[in-house]
């Protein structure tokens, strides 16, 4: 912490460089978690919560610079919709005239004790009609649109002078659950102690993207996280519960700051997620003798990476950087034998990406449970220094899964509505759309 506090008073000496077209940058963060018991979404099985373990957060980043803005709110639920989305908007145009709400960027933590938003789907698994006393989907919608919105606007009006710096680094938190076997086929969480056992599907990856933001003194005010992992390490429950990231939070506020900010992002991750398929047994008993359970093991290797990054980022602070934000709607080609995932998903016309420049990185959102490998290629094409992708932003288009993983078939590869052609002109679109951003 010495160390922190050192390099927090180097970029001290920066608040000379604010001036008119300065960064100017607010936070703000609501409670979203529902007040009575709530279908929970994201198993193939109806559960009712029965308590809430720890809350569900909406944390909410407003930037400003000249004429530019972005506002983004990262989300404790297993998706966002379109319409939620249009519904935070007209609340915000409402209140805000001033801001350009197409430049608003809903993003969901993918966490699955959480509740949804369509009160009867996958032919009425989630359909509360008849449970005495439980929340409807469409009247949590309804109380999220409100704290949601109420969020964007207290980090709108609460702008103030601020400087940017980004960091890298690295922790061991999502990893590829798709098992693949010698005939051909592969099965999500496979068994590997078998001899028809091949291969894992496809890769991972370990880094950590980060940026940090600080007020005139100097002082940390917040951080945006990028791990390419959906937030479900206790995806089981039948309590109310943020995942990891709730231990996250807690652990970095111990951090740094009692009072930080923390946007959660999750790129490109469906093929990911925090379980272990092989190696199992080895980290159980590593965790166990560290006496931390396994979010709180998630927690330590992302506060690790954050706290290292911090002392780094506090030297390259920014206050004057290149600030652009870019919005598209696509026109993606559905899949020849398009189904369904056991959630309703979006329309698919107009599909919503952003990108959104400040210095030498960019954030580039979709909407998908996108496959690794299009992130991967979206990063290796891209200009900026360093490339955040986040998945499951703005709307619900279920999985895209690769040609490779379609081959091998099992879940989350065999129910899709935009395939490998539509994942690839996606790709090349987003690149095409940072691009303009550096031209």
């Amino acid at each position: 912490m010495k160390r922190l506090t050192v390099c927090m008073a180097v970029c001290a000496g920066a608040v000379s460089a604010y001036g008119a077209d300065a960064l100017r940058v607010g936070w703000a963060q609501a409670d979203i978690t529902p007040e009575r018991p709530v279908a929970l979404v994201g198993q193939m099985h109806k559960r009712i919560s029965t308590g809430v373990m720890d809350p569900l957060t909406a944390t909410a980043l407003a930037i400003e610079m000249g004429d530019e803005q972005a506002i983004m709110v990262s989300c404790d639920v297993i998706f966002t919709q379109r319409a939620i989305q249009e519904r935070v908007r007209e609340a915000v145009r409402f209140k805000i005239a001033e801001f350009d709400t197409d430049k608003l960027i809903l993003n969901a933590t993918h966490t699955h004790t959480a509740p949804g938003f369509i009160d009867s789907t996958f032919k009425g698994l989630y359909d509360v009609s008849g449970d005495e006393g439980v929340m409807k989907a469409s009247e949590y919608a309804a109380f999220f649109v409100e704290r949601v919105a109420g969020a964007a606007v207290r980090a709108w009006r609460g702008r103030k002078e601020a400087g940017a710096s980004w960091a890298l680094g690295h922790a061991v938190v999502g990893m590829n659950r798709r098992v693949h076997y010698f005939d051909g086929h592969t099965d999500m969480y496979g068994g590997t102690a078998v001899e028809g056992f091949s291969n894992i599907e496809g890769g991972e990856d370990h880094g950590v993207e980060m940026l940090f933001f600080w007020d005139g003194d100097g002082k940390l005010t917040g951080v945006a996280v990028n791990v390419a992992c959906t937030s479900q390490e206790t995806e089981n429950l039948n309590e109310v519960s943020a995942d990891f990231w709730h231990e996250v939070r807690v652990e970095l506020r111990r951090r740094l700051a009692k009072d930080l900010f923390v946007l959660p992002q999750c790129a490109a991750a469906g093929d990911q997620s925090p379980h272990y398929v092989w190696r199992s047994r080895a980290e159980a008993i590593m965790a166990e003798r560290r006496g931390l359970s396994n979010r709180q093991e998630i927690a330590r290797r992302i506060a690790d990476a954050v706290e290292d990054a911090a002392a780094i980022a506090a030297k390259h602070v920014e206050t004057r950087p290149v600030f652009r934000h870019a919005v598209a709607r696509l026109d993606l080609p559905a899949h020849s034998e398009a189904t369904m995932p056991f959630y309703e998903t979006d329309p698919l016309e107009g599909v919503e990406i952003h990108a959104v420049r400040l210095g030498d990185v960019v954030i580039a959102t979709n909407p998908f449970e996108l496959f690794l490998d299009y992130g991967v290629r979206m990063k290796a094409r891209s200009p900026a220094v360093l490339t955040f992708v986040v998945q499951l932003a703005c709307q619900n288009l279920g999985y895209l899964p690769t040609a490779r993983a379609v081959a091998g078939g099992g879940y989350s590869a065999d129910k899709f509505v935009v395939g490998p052609e539509g994942g690839q002109q996606l790709v090349d679109e987003t690149v095409r759309l940072i691009n303009g951003l550096w031209n």
